[in-house]
């Protein structure tokens, strides 16, 4: 790819690529490489057909009736169950990462591909780097769907590989589902706590329920064995949370997740919770639960995926796919003072249809959906904090299942459990001891708009001695998380806040 390079005539790309990694390898990052072996951007005799060119109807999957081209990925979709085909793909991984000294590699419409060639895959390009990590999209859908001509590479197939999927289902509970509407709030953007009057009570507490019972098995991996305390009182399996017509949980290992709100499809987590959230919320208020959201991914078991600029409170303005759109709707702004909001409606082609919804938000909104560079530092500062707290304990990054089943446990559930708060507690005092610094963490999540304080039940008989608010919240950038309070038989945080509390050995 040339567009990138200063001098993309010849060999120069080549070098300044690897340049370009070598640097980023002296600064301590890894770099991974997205890559896309599901389709290609033409076929036939078109000018930026290759493959269909070298042995026509080999490399593309082909309707059994009509002999055309699959198109279900969006393009041209190749034939990864056949040899050649795999193999392309198997050798120009290793090409990638022997020469190019890639460390992982991102597959987009991963499901798209037999599991065996993945696995087949990352063992060969294991030869060359011992500790490289896939990851893609397995999501389950087109003409491969339920395994109709070979078992996927999709998230119900890849539990216990380690190879990871992104993981709809902690989105879904935080930022709602769907796009494009004010009817599906998520527990980070409002869900009963802060509703928006578009659905009724009944279906809100339904929806909320399920809701947080997904989000706490996303914060515990979503793994399929862990088990959890529903509405009911009732212990259920995470592979019993119902997640549409599959399960929720569905990883073996906290490696075969990928916990996320928002990425490059689709709008920003910050347009995205603009089109739910109630209109008469302050500006503050709309960076706290954005702050919120994000920590959801991040203290969570697995590994966490980040999009570009959120941290930046980054807006496309409304854009819901932006792969095309250059830079006015793409920029990020790293010296925090623009997040680029609403510089104009989306293109037509994408958006058309949203164009009335996005001029009522933001008319109803009334500007408090518009930040200033001091809302964007403060949610840059409070992140920083944030990664800052997930590596200062191996506790939230166990690396078994075993782990988190043994030291991971929810304390607000149950029948009686108080709406908008979830309590999860890292206990390293069970099992084998992970972290010399601290024997537990607690963290709580606080989503609803009134300061709350949890002292478990009269059976739980819960104690709190010893806690502490971690010291990066202690001294850090939010001045509402500070005024948590810790007693012996209580523990109470800010609205719209999330606080950990560290108990030191």
């Amino acid at each position: 790819e040339g567009s990138y390079a200063l001098n993309p005539q010849g060999k120069a790309r080549i070098i300044e690529f690897r340049e370009m990694v070598q640097s980023l390898h002296g600064l301590g990052f890894r770099v991974i490489m997205d890559v896309v072996y599901n389709h290609t951007y033409e076929s036939g005799l078109e000018e930026k057909s290759v493959l269909d060119k070298i042995v026509p109807n080999y490399y593309h999957r082909l309707d059994p009736i009509s002999g055309a081209i699959e198109q279900s990925t969006c393009c041209d979709n190749t034939a990864t169950e056949r040899v050649m085909m795999a193999k392309l793909m198997t050798d120009s991984l290793i090409v990638w990462a022997r020469d190019y000294k890639i460390d992982g590699f991102r597959f987009d419409l991963m499901g798209h591909q037999p599991k065996q060639a993945m696995l087949e895959a990352r063992a060969a390009v294991r030869q060359v780097d011992s500790d490289s990590y896939f990851y893609g999209e397995g999501w389950n859908f087109g003409e491969v769907a339920h395994n109709r001509q070979f078992v996927q590479a999709s998230q119900l197939e890849l539990g216990g590989t380690e190879i990871g999927t992104f993981t709809d289902r902690l989105r879904d509970a935080v930022r709602g589902s769907g796009n494009n509407t004010r009817k599906g709030q998520g527990v980070g953007n409002g869900l009963l706590t802060l509703p928006n009057n578009q659905q009724s009570q009944t279906k809100d507490l339904s929806d909320y329920h399920l809701k947080m019972a997904q989000l706490r098995l996303g914060l515990a991996g979503n793994l399929a064995e862990f088990t959890l305390t529903n509405e009911h009182g009732q212990h259920v399996l995470g592979k019993e949370v119902p997640y549409g017509d599959q399960p929720t949980g569905y990883a073996l290992d906290p490696a075969d997740t990928i916990n996320y709100v928002s990425k490059h499809d689709n709008q920003t987590l910050w347009d995205n919770s603009q089109y739910r959230l109630p209109f008469e919320l302050s500006t503050e208020d709309r960076v706290r639960l954005h702050l919120q959201s994000i920590s959801f991914a991040l203290f969570a078991q697995g590994i966490p995926f980040l999009h570009l600029g959120a941290e930046f409170l980054r807006s496309k303005s409304y854009l819901r796919d932006s792969y095309d759109y250059g830079d006015w709707f793409n920029r990020v702004d790293f010296s925090k003072q623009n997040n680029f909001y609403h510089v104009g409606l989306p293109p037509e082609a994408k958006d058309k249809d949203n164009w009335p919804l996005i001029k009522e938000v933001m008319a109803g909104h009334q500007g408090r959906d518009k930040v200033s560079a001091k809302h964007i530092t403060f949610s840059s500062d409070v992140f920083t904090q944030m990664l800052a707290i997930r590596m200062s304990s191996p506790l939230f990054r166990l690396a078994t299942a075993k782990e988190i089943i043994e030291k991971v446990s929810f304390l607000n559930t149950g029948e009686n459990a108080q709406a908008g708060l979830i309590v999860m507690e890292l206990n390293d005092n069970l099992g084998d001891q992970v972290d010399d610094n601290y024997q537990s963490i607690l963290v709580v999540f606080n989503t609803s708009a009134q300061s709350q304080t949890f002292s478990g039940t009269a059976e739980q008989e819960l104690t709190f001695s010893g806690y502490q608010l971690h010291k990066e919240q202690a001294v850090g950038a939010d001045d509402v998380v500070k005024q948590s309070v810790v007693k012996e038989q209580s523990i109470t945080v800010p609205a719209m806040t999330t606080a950990v509390f560290v108990k030191p050995r």
